[in-house]
């Protein structure tokens, strides 16, 4: 079971995708990663790629984000986003039915904020960043936080300004 960590909607829990295809995400690694991004995200606008559960994006909304576009591609996860924005009375989102390569090169929306959880298995990191960055869907002053099971090396249009370690997860907080 995982929970929200802060904001207004602190300490509910968040229903999971009823699959072992996804990994949420645990509260002290989210709680790490807004401690490093700041707190406060009255008027952000979010992206949750590879959704999930859609913790991050709820996390955000939680701490003041305007609005979040949840993407993932399976059904699994459509449900789980579906209820906990129900369970939190929750209406400033978008949950697409979509892989995460499709939303990025149709989206003409720009994001404050990105987070990038893929599947562990999907070795696509650099590949979606490439998009983002041609695509310019990154904000001026934005960040995008990518979880990995393992350690990267980007590619030239993004600094690792933080890295954490949770045991298996690695957080990387990217800026231009």
């Amino acid at each position: 079971m995982i929970r929200i960590t802060s904001g207004k909607h602190r300490s509910r829990k968040l229903v999971t995708p009823e699959t072992n295809l996804t990994k949420p995400t645990m509260d002290k690694v989210r709680a790490g990663v807004f401690n490093a991004i700041g707190n406060h995200l009255d008027g952000k606008v979010v992206l949750d790629l590879f959704s999930g559960s859609g913790s991050y994006g709820f996390e955000a909304i939680s701490r003041g984000a305007l609005f979040v576009d949840f993407v993932d591609q399976t059904k699994f996860s459509m449900n789980a986003v579906k209820a906990n924005a129900k369970a939190l009375n929750e209406n400033n989102y978008e949950f697409h039915f979509s892989d995460a390569h499709s939303f990025i090169n149709e989206t003409n929306k720009k994001f404050d904020l990105i987070f990038m959880d893929p599947p562990y298995k999907l070795d696509i990191i650099n590949e979606v960043l490439d998009v983002i960055e041609k695509r310019q869907l990154l904000n001026k002053d934005g960040a995008i936080i990518v979880e990995s099971e393992h350690e990267i090396t980007f590619n030239e249009y993004y600094v690792s300004k933080r890295h954490y370690s949770y045991g298996l997860a690695h957080v990387y907080v990217l800026r231009k």
